[in-house]
């Protein structure tokens, strides 16, 4: 039998489920689901009431969320008490941690959580039968990102804690789609690194890193994956000679054809942006699962982003395990990011795993590291070098390979920063490529005599 759930919130935001994270909902209709807006209403019933063997606390109208789980734990030992923490922050974590309450879920932890649920709910009323229709009954909409029932457990999803029978995995219903774990040939027990690249405005380099950063990892030995999530106008394409790489598109129409993808020597594999750009919108209902796909395939996930900040940026933020946020040298890209940083904080995305990097650094320019730190209130930030001209001529000629091997300014500073962040770094070395004649500038310049980027290995110490 499924098991009751107490769900304490706002008034406000039982009236709008959008508000945290479920959007579309009807939460009044849930039966399994019992919803307080007071903190007095919902003491009263759960002291009595011992069918409810956990609580959601996301708010409500008269106390502070931390201090009604905290109340709720004391009141029943054996309750399960999940606060719904998606600006959480050290202090809060401190503070849950102190009053035993058994989980902090993250914005998306919380929507997976409903929906396995509601899931398992319905399956047990025998409202859904096996078959096609069965998938539409495992998805929730959530706000400022889309999810799916089936999506893989949340890293951040829990700290200390308890376990009890309300948390074990819960079967999956025949007819729906298989969870990254249950997907064959997947490995479960792998997640990705996951590293986006982001930055509040255009033109602060995004591009250029995200390309850099994948053929470094696959240099250094990890399994990588070139994502390139700038829907409408990426280029990775271009940028790494592979200019007839699977397209995201595609691969969410045909899923079965992510299993060929895989990385070509010292190249990452790469999976570009849309080839028509009225195919980009379609693509983020998808994106979700599609990730969730590509994360057991993996080592290494390195994503490119767009300018414009979208529903697909908070879902890889939400996911990342580091995240690289470009600063360039104008300082409305300062403006630009402290812009995008607010919007995290509504919603609910943990800044923690940012890493800001000023970009184009040289002798004598107008914003160091420390400059963003201090603008960024001690935030942890990094100088990228200036590479100067080169990156443009080789990058734009599809030869990022040479740009590596030549040991530009912009390449070794990216190195050393990579070589920090990703996993289990320590005693790789990095394999790349050696640097061929050049064809001229003004082959390259025109695209003539392109590459796709195989030559002989060398070891760069």
């Amino acid at each position: 039998m499924t098991p009751f759930i107490a769900l304490c919130a706002d008034t406000e935001s039982i009236r709008r489920p959008d508000l945290i994270g479920l959007a579309g909902e009807s939460l009044a209709s849930q039966e399994w689901l019992r919803l307080f807006a007071t903190a007095e209403e919902a003491r009263r019933f759960l002291r009595n009431d011992h069918r409810i063997v956990e609580a959601w606390v996301a708010g409500c109208d008269d106390l502070e969320p931390i201090n009604l789980a905290a109340t709720l734990k004391r009141d029943r030992s054996d309750l399960r008490v999940c606060l719904l923490a998606f600006q959480g922050t050290g202090s809060l974590m401190s503070r849950a941690s102190a009053a035993k309450i058994d989980a902090s879920l993250t914005r998306l932890a919380f929507a997976e959580r409903y929906a396995d649920m509601k899931r398992r709910s319905t399956v047990e009323a025998g409202e859904v039968s096996a078959g096609p229709h069965a998938q539409h009954a495992t998805q929730v909409g959530a706000g400022g990102g889309a999810f799916a029932g089936h999506l893989s457990a949340a890293k951040e999803g829990a700290f200390a804690g308890a376990s009890s029978p309300s948390s074990a995995p819960l079967s999956r219903p025949q007819g729906s789609p298989m969870s990254r774990a249950e997907h064959p040939g997947v490995a479960a027990h792998h997640p990705a690194f996951v590293l986006p690249v982001v930055s509040g405005s255009g033109g602060a380099g995004k591009s250029t890193v995200a390309a850099l950063s994948a053929l470094f990892a696959q240099g250094l030995g990890y399994k990588t994956l070139l994502l390139d999530f700038d829907l409408q106008f990426g280029d990775m394409r271009e940028m790494t000679g592979c200019t007839e790489a699977l397209s995201v598109d595609e691969a969410i129409v045909a899923p079965e054809r992510l299993a060929r993808l895989a990385p070509d020597g010292l190249l990452p594999a790469v999976l570009a942006a849309p080839r028509r750009l009225e195919n980009a919108e379609a693509v983020v209902s998808g994106a979700g699962c599609l990730l969730d796909d590509l994360q057991g395939r993996f080592d290494v996930i390195v994503a490119n982003t767009g300018a414009a900040w979208a529903e697909h940026h908070v879902l890889l933020l939400e996911r990342c395990s580091k995240a690289l946020f470009l600063v360039d040298q104008r300082p409305s890209s300062l403006r630009a990011c402290r812009h995008a940083l607010d919007l995290c904080a509504r919603c609910g995305i943990a800044t923690g795993p940012f890493l800001f990097a000023a970009n184009r650094c040289s002798k004598g320019a107008l914003l160091s590291s420390i400059d963003v730190s201090c603008a960024l209130k001690g935030a942890a930030a990094v100088e990228l070098r200036d590479g100067g001209r080169e990156v443009e001529e080789l990058m734009g000629a599809g030869q990022p390979l040479d740009l590596i091997s030549a040991k530009n300014d912009l390449c070794t500073s990216l190195e050393h920063v990579l070589v920090d962040i990703l996993p289990s770094c320590e005693g790789r070395t990095l394999r790349m490529a050696q640097a061929q004649a050049r064809a001229g500038k003004l082959e390259r310049r025109f695209g003539r005599g392109r590459r796709r980027g195989r030559k002989d290995e060398t070891c760069l110490c």
